[in-house]
């Protein structure tokens, strides 16, 4: 009795099990490259953060068109909700994009050893 048990659900479980395997990741690595492991741990929670605000805070999207005038409200619904899907589509690719491209290099950018990349 009095244990108190911190339980994550949803979102921020995967948040917590994406911040530990930054962490482990960038210890792991940092020590085949004689980084220090305080410093690694820094620089797993600097990526941490920046993976959350991209994904977190994408800012709000406003579109603006001029729509047919001689669509029925029905046609007008579908339209809006199509263009809309698109644009929420554009973004979640662009993110993802951000995003593999950003952990791909994520060693590159946070231990002292680059990898040798062809020209």
């Amino acid at each position: 009795m009095g244990q108190v048990i911190h339980v994550a659900f949803g979102t921020e479980r995967e948040w917590e099990q994406t911040h530990a395997k930054t962490v482990d990741g960038l210890v792991a690595i940092g020590t085949l490259f004689g980084d220090d492991e305080a410093l690694m741990r820094a620089k797993a929670d600097c990526v941490y953060h920046i993976l959350r605000q991209i994904v977190e805070e994408v800012p709000s999207v406003q579109i603006t068109t001029r729509m047919p005038e001689n669509l029925s409200s029905e046609q007008l619904e579908l339209l809006t909700g199509a263009i809309k899907d698109a644009a929420l589509k554009g973004i979640e690719i662009a993110m993802t994009h951000s995003v593999q491209v950003l952990m791909s290099s994520i060693y590159d950018l946070c231990t002292s050893k680059l990898h040798a990349r062809p020209s």
